[in-house]
């Protein structure tokens, strides 16, 4: 499968960003490593510079990686394998959200069946 899939409905920017920390996670590339210019990963992947930038902010969100002007985009850490990823954690979130919202149905719905 290529990265970005196209037929994946999950965005290109979140696809490369799981591509470049299996990489990582791989050794394919190591920690304190500069990553490839974002010139150099839009063509590799052929998105726009735009869906790159993106996909490294991603990670740099989750502290994988940091940017130094002038110098580069680098490994700073390689990801846990045990923890979540951000998509996880969103769904993990909603559905605690969601769950919330039924213990109060549930008890609107015992207090209307007890009237």
């Amino acid at each position: 499968m290529s990265v970005p899939d196209f037929s994946n409905p999950r965005p290109a920017y979140l696809q490369i960003a799981d591509d470049l920390r299996h990489e990582v996670t791989a050794g394919r590339i190591k920690v304190g490593e500069r990553l490839p210019a974002r010139r150099e990963l839009a063509q590799r992947y052929g998105v726009a510079v735009e869906t790159v930038r993106r996909a490294l902010d991603e990670l740099a969100r989750g502290g994988m990686i940091t940017t130094q002007s002038t110098r580069g985009t680098y490994v700073i850490k390689t990801p846990d394998e045990t923890a979540p990823s951000s998509d996880l954690q969103r769904v993990m979130s909603e559905v605690r959200r969601l769950a919330e919202r039924v213990e109060v149905l549930e008890a609107r719905v015992q207090s209307l069946e007890g009237r």
